[in-house]
């Protein structure tokens, strides 16, 4: 396939490439679902879709080699972009994973997404290591009542900063590339101006 191998491959298709990688389905779901889907033979090279239903999901470096099988075909910008925004609504929202969804703000934040500075280490870092007494433990190890009581002193400070950074992804002045450093995370383009930047540290 010429140009970018991404071309002539549907986003549903990508969208289950990338859930895969991201841990976000199992192999032997995914396994299953390469088994079923008649669309990847009509999207994907020929010798691209050999080596997929060819793989040994069993195997145990099968993750590894599947990943060297899909990434050309992830548009891992977008995708990514669509992750950090689903975590900051389930945020907004407070649904029933808002806890994860506020904790992941501080691994972001510290897997390079300096625009996440704030929520990771104001709120996020709160939730990861909560102050139970003199001692820090984790978010598991304190009482649904303490888990309550920790969350309704976030809120609703944290809405509004989350809101911030969607509009800054939804403005285009925060955009993933698809290309990763050497650490292996994605690089991003931050075109905040000076007073937006202050506005997301902490």
């Amino acid at each position: 396939m010429k140009g970018n191998p991404t071309m002539g491959i549907s986003e549903s298709l990508q969208q289950k490439f990338y859930q895969v990688l991201k841990h976000q389905c199992t192999l032997p779901d995914f396994e299953k679902w390469v088994y079923a889907t008649r669309e990847l033979e009509e999207e994907l090279p020929a010798d691209v879709y050999l080596e997929l239903i060819s793989l040994n999901y069993n195997d145990k470096f099968a993750y590894n080699k599947l990943e060297k099988i899909l990434n050309p075909f992830i548009e891992y910008g977008k995708f990514e972009m669509r992750r950090i925004v689903a975590i900051l609504n389930s945020i907004i929202n407070r649904d029933e994973n808002c806890a994860d969804s506020i904790r992941m703000t501080y691994e972001l934040y510290w897997s390079g997404y300096n625009f996440l500075q704030l929520l990771g280490l104001k709120y996020g870092l709160s939730v990861s290591c909560p102050a139970a007494g003199n001692y820090q433990k984790l978010w598991e190890e304190i009482s649904r009542e303490e888990q309550e009581e920790l969350l309704n002193e976030l809120y609703p400070e944290i809405v509004q900063d989350a809101q911030q950074v969607i509009s800054w992804i939804e403005d285009g002045k925060v955009v993933i590339k698809e290309t990763v450093d050497e650490r292996g995370r994605f690089d991003y383009e931050d075109l905040r101006s000076a007073e937006e930047i202050k506005m997301g540290e902490f």
